[in-house]
């Protein structure tokens, strides 16, 4: 098969390209747990609201679909003494690849005919967590975060995963009919801000987590039916943020059902 990696996938990708079988997944699936930017502990202003563009790029397990998005994410954090909580919301559209360009009638029983479609969806975000300011006020330990997003994904991706659902399904095919999806899990994050310059920060947040029952969302045709036996959606996601009066630059890396990177910049009004 004939694989497109996009412009935005990396080498760390490639230990995925070890099988044929084509895995359908929702398209938002790995880029669903944005980064929300929060006030520090030691911070006058306590409230922020960010909005924030983003690049989005992923690959589905078997490296048999990729996609592509544009996001619009807005956000409104506030900070306490020890404990903070965010919400916001986000959009997103873009396009899924994948297929054989192969037609031929004993290849498509194999494999599904190459395909280009339409992808659009919104979502919502929820985080709640504790944290710990350190002595000087310059670092924030946001030790434990519970986090939560849902999302609901339509367009032609979505209707295209519905009809192959309902139909037979090519041998080296499998194919979540999921619409709405909630990925729910634990993050840790540290953030820190220059000591002569507070309008410098830097932060890393882990995340790990699951969409729950979306194992059980699979049809799949004789030959997958061992790629996704047993399999789970747990996954992490890793972010960099960096933070420059009010402007900021955040990159994200994430193996959460599809392997997924994503680049996004933003403004936060106090």
């Amino acid at each position: 098969m004939k694989t497109k990696i996009i412009a935005l996938s990396s080498l760390l990708f490639l230990s995925a390209f070890t099988s044929c079988t084509s895995l359908l997944t929702p398209a938002i699936l790995g880029n669903n747990m944005g980064y929300m930017p929060k006030a520090m502990g030691a911070d006058s202003i306590k409230t922020l609201t960010s909005v924030s563009a983003s690049y989005a790029g992923s690959i589905s397990p078997s490296a048999g679909t990729d996609f592509e998005l544009g996001m619009a994410n807005i956000s409104r954090s506030h900070t306490f003494k020890k404990s903070n909580i965010s919400y916001g919301m986000y959009g997103y559209i873009g396009k899924a690849s994948g297929g054989d360009n192969d037609n031929t009638e004993e290849n498509l029983k194999n494999y599904l005919p190459a395909f280009k479609k339409s992808i659009s969806g919104v979502g919502l975000r929820l985080s709640a967590g504790l944290h710990k300011t350190s002595a000087n006020g310059n670092t924030d330990f946001r030790y434990i975060n519970f986090e939560n997003a849902v999302s609901f994904e339509g367009g032609d991706y979505t209707n295209f995963r519905q009809e192959v659902y309902n139909s037979h399904i090519p041998d080296y095919v499998a194919v979540s009919n999921k619409k709405i999806l909630w990925t729910t899990g634990l993050s840790t994050e540290v953030i820190w801000r220059v000591r002569d310059n507070h309008d410098f920060r830097h932060a890393f947040r882990f995340f790990l987590g699951g969409t729950p029952n979306f194992a059980n969302s699979f049809r799949s045709g004789l030959k997958a039916y061992d790629e996704i036996n047993g399999k789970n959606s747990f996954g992490w996601v890793f972010n960099y943020f960096l933070y420059i009066k009010r402007f900021s630059l955040s990159y994200e890396l994430a193996d959460n059902v599809n392997y997924a990177q994503k680049i996004s910049f933003g403004y936060s009004f106090q």
